[in-house]
This record gives C-alpha cells, structure tokens and sequence, in this order.
C-alpha cells in the first residue's frame, strides 16, 4: 500500500494514539475501587484495658508528631488540626508552586474502637475538587501504612488504629471521639504477662 500524502497519514496516526491514551487514562481513573469494609473486634483476656482522655489541642499535637516521624519520604507536605472537624491542611507543588489544599472530615467512631472519616470537601487554592477522585488519587499514587485505607466510592477514609503497629504490642481503640465537645477518650490495651 502506497500512501500519497505521507504527513496526513502520520497526524492521524498521531491524533488516534493519543485519542487511545486518552480513553485509557479515564477508563483506569473512573474504573471501580475495591470495597473496605470495618474490621470485626478481637475480644482478648491476655492485656489490661486503660482509659485515656485528652483534649483537641493535645491530640492535634500527638498526631502531627507521628506524621512527622512517619511521612519523611512523602512529597505531600500536610498536617492535622481538629476543630468542630477533622481538618488536613497542606501544600501540594503544581508546576514548581506551592499551592494551599485543605480536606475536611467528620469524624466516626466504629463499633470495633475504630474510627472512619467521611470527607465533606477538598479544596486546592480556591477550587474544591470532587472528593472521590481526590481519594481515589491519594489511594492509588501515595503510601499509606496499612491500617489507613480508602473507600473513594463512600467517600470514607477507615482508620483501623486497631491494627496499628505500637512499641510492646498496645493496641488502641476510640471510645469516644466528639469534637464539638472536645470529648475524646481512647482505650488503650497492654499486653501482660
């Protein structure tokens, strides 16, 4: 087959290649998330139940501590603040710019000590973005450790503290998580001898 004009026939190639990337990008960014379900609770005699309650302020403070420690090699550049909600507030770098983004969540307590947070909005700079592609993004293109995960489709992040790896095998559970209140009480549970 001989082609006549050479270059009308390599731009169509061209525009039909990028047209197949183009729909493969959407098919894998629209394509289903697996479903996260809350984790059933391990009744165990083998530790001691100790209660802690603390305040917002503290809390806040315990928690960017631990982000600190733990995000080192993540580009996402973030912390916590508890208000009448859970608040992440951060920096994300567009085309060598810092650029403000802010994720809101309300706060729940799981049967199992547990807590799930029901994002309400994202906003980078001034434009809010929808939240199920924000948390599908962070799910698949970021790190998190493996009692954080994401269910983009319920718009729900799960916090299983329950599965959290402490010093000397504690384990943590939410009693009560009331930030209106600034009512927070945690059950902390020590392994014995």
């Amino acid at each position: 087959m001989k082609v006549k004009n050479k270059w009308k026939f390599l731009f169509l190639t061209l525009l039909a290649l990028n047209l197949v990337c183009v729909l493969i990008f959407f098919g894998l960014l629209f394509a289903p998330n697996k479903e996260v379900a809350p984790k059933e609770n391990v009744v165990s005699t083998d530790h001691v139940n100790l209660s802690v309650e603390t305040n917002k302020e503290d809390l806040t403070r315990v928690i960017n501590s631990f982000l600190k420690k733990e995000a080192k090699d993540n580009p996402l550049n973030y912390k916590v603040l508890l208000t009448e909600r859970v608040m992440l507030l951060g920096t994300i770098t567009v085309f060598g710019k810092e650029i403000d983004m802010v994720m809101t969540f309300k706060p729940e307590v799981i049967e199992n000590g547990d807590l799930r947070l029901q994002q309400e909005a994202f906003t980078v700079g001034q434009v809010s973005l929808p939240v199920s592609f924000v948390l599908r993004y962070i799910n698949d293109y970021y790190n998190l450790p493996e009692w954080v995960q994401i269910d983009s489709k319920k718009q729900d992040i799960y916090v299983y503290l329950s599965e959290m790896k402490m010093k000397s095998d504690t384990k943590v559970a939410v009693e009560t998580f009331d930030l209106s209140k600034d009512e927070l009480r945690f059950k902390l549970q020590v392994p014995i001898d």
